[in-house]
């Protein structure tokens, strides 16, 4: 039953929810120099709670461009959690290109900014306390629903990089949000997957996913009232992980409620099963959601992708554009599961 994922031999499989191909070959794991190495143990009892040379860290204000956002707090230093705009951003609100007979050159238009999701300098999403988590996790939709409404905003993008090999160039705990006036290549394929989905099927495509996945249940790690935590049938990373809301919802933006507090809830005991699985490694997760012109779309549905940075990609991989999964979802879940 190769399709299910019960046979140890080399897969060519696809994600339901976005069709893409991926190849999963747990024979590759074991070959030589190929692993990211993790950090090293105890690395992060070397960070400080307060860096001087930190511009998020509490008192050093005059270093940020502006302070867009903030959640108060009765205890110093009065913030919990911050947005401010990025001092090196991708695309540009003022950005503005002269006309090019080939039409190859156009605006970066945009928005760029950073969360500052806590005032110490050496915490980090699974330290935080409920209260904080939540404020975070507000913060991230609140800002995702003001970029969006935007003028000229067509597609907003969330992310967070954890560890130097996941990007992250501050240690301080951030993410990241950038909203465009274009729509990214990745967002408007899911679009028109989702869409033909639907017209064929007349079902959400992940809806179907959620549904199989419940039903088989090897690749799901947490199976909570309002939420989907699993590593997916067609990973493209190892021990990639999905949290994924079971109500049908196109736009991140929509989340609202105890919902919201309960998705936080879910993330940070995610990302802790896997710093406990991983011994902490570095990774990139990313919102994938509907861009403004789908947001009624019965073929998208959101969810949060966590991709830890494990193995070094290589030639086949830039080549055919498809990645080869050394690792196979079922046993990565497994492990997932049993870390906490």
């Amino acid at each position: 039953m190769a399709g299910f994922g019960f046979g140890f031999m080399t897969e060519l499989r696809q994600d339901r929810t976005s069709g893409r191909w991926v190849i999963v070959a747990p024979n590759r794991g074991g070959r030589p120099g190929r692993p990211v190495p993790a950090a090293p143990k105890g690395a992060h009892l070397l960070v400080p709670p307060f860096d001087p040379a930190c511009p998020f860290c509490p008192g050093h204000e005059s270093r940020l461009p502006a302070i867009l956002a903030e959640t108060g707090s009765a205890d110093a230093p009065g913030w919990v959690v911050r947005a401010v705009p990025n001092k090196f951003p991708a695309v540009q609100a003022s950005a503005s290109a002269e006309a090019d007979d080939s039409g190859r050159v156009g605006p970066a238009y945009g928005f760029h900014e950073v969360i500052v999701e806590n005032p110490r300098h050496d915490t980090d999403l699974t330290s935080l306390s409920d209260v904080e988590i939540g404020a975070v996790i507000a913060m991230y939709r609140d800002r995702f629903q003001h970029l969006l409404g935007q003028p000229g905003i067509k597609s907003v993008i969330l992310f967070r990089n954890h560890g130097a090999r996941g990007g992250a160039s501050q240690v301080h705990p951030h993410a990241q949000i950038v909203a465009t006036g274009f729509v990214p290549t990745l967002v408007r394929q899911m679009a028109e997957w989702g869409g033909a989905y639907h017209a064929e099927h007349g079902r959400c495509p992940t809806c179907d996913e959620l549904a199989f996945e419940r039903e088989h249940k090897v690749r799901v790690v947490e199976d909570h009232p309002d939420f989907l935590v699993l590593v997916p049938f067609a990973a493209e990373h190892p021990f990639e992980t999905w949290l994924v809301p079971r109500r049908h919802e196109a736009s991140f933006a929509r989340m609202t409620g105890d919902r919201l507090a309960q998705f936080g809830l879910v993330l940070r005991r995610t990302l802790e099963r896997l710093r406990i699985a991983k011994d902490d490694p570095a990774y990139n997760f990313v919102i994938d959601s509907a861009d403004r012109g789908h947001l009624q779309s019965p073929g998208l549905h959101w969810r949060l992708r966590i991709a830890p940075e494990l193995t070094a990609g290589g030639g086949f991989e830039l080549g055919a554009g498809m990645a080869i999964n050394p690792s196979r979802p079922e046993d990565d879940a497994a492990l997932l599961r049993a870390a906490m």
